[in-house]
């Protein structure tokens, strides 16, 4: 297993790419050339770590208080018959279906700072807002030099910290 992230806001002409590619595999007919697109223009954008390389990250975000505990609300349920009801359906009952599914992966808790922990122990679909970034950010900054220290000594964990930076100034990024 694999995690994949990529800024939220794309610039031109990433955010065209992405948005044929996701047209195309919502409706199950991914294309060769926008498939090639989409990677190809995108590439600059995504971060992507393995299973052992996340929790490496989390473990840190954690000790320096950036990430909190909390259990995740349900996504809507499907509520399509089949691929078949999905593909025929007025477009305004698949926008419906998506808004619901973009603020279930967009949860936060109330009164909580940081960013929920459980964003970042699965391949989502998550996004992890700017707002959340800034706040893991500022913890981090409050946490204790000695951490610091020990923690900016490895490349992966400065590489995560300058990607999270990136990140939100484009609306944060997405987990998949």
């Amino acid at each position: 297993m694999g995690y994949s992230f990529e800024w939220a806001d794309l610039p031109e002409p990433a955010a065209t790419a992405r948005s044929r590619y996701e047209a195309h595999a919502e409706f199950d007919e991914l294309c060769q050339p926008c498939t090639d697109k989409y990677y190809s223009l995108c590439d600059a954008y995504q971060f992507h770590l393995n299973i052992a390389g996340m929790a490496f990250c989390r473990d840190r975000m954690r000790r320096t208080g950036m990430t909190y505990q909390a259990t995740p609300q349900p996504f809507p349920d499907w509520p399509f018959d089949d691929i078949y009801d999905w593909r025929s359906a007025d477009p305004s009952r698949r926008d419906a279906y998506r808004d619901a599914e973009r603020a279930a992966s967009a949860q936060t808790v109330a009164g909580m700072v940081g960013i929920p922990e459980f964003k970042l122990t699965s391949n989502g679909p998550w996004l992890v807002g700017a707002r959340e970034i800034e706040q893991a950010l500022i913890l981090y900054q409050a946490s204790p030099p000695s951490l610091h220290a020990e923690f900016e000594g490895d490349d992966l964990w400065v590489t995560w910290l300058n990607w999270l930076r990136q990140t939100v100034n484009h609306g944060g990024f997405t987990v998949g």
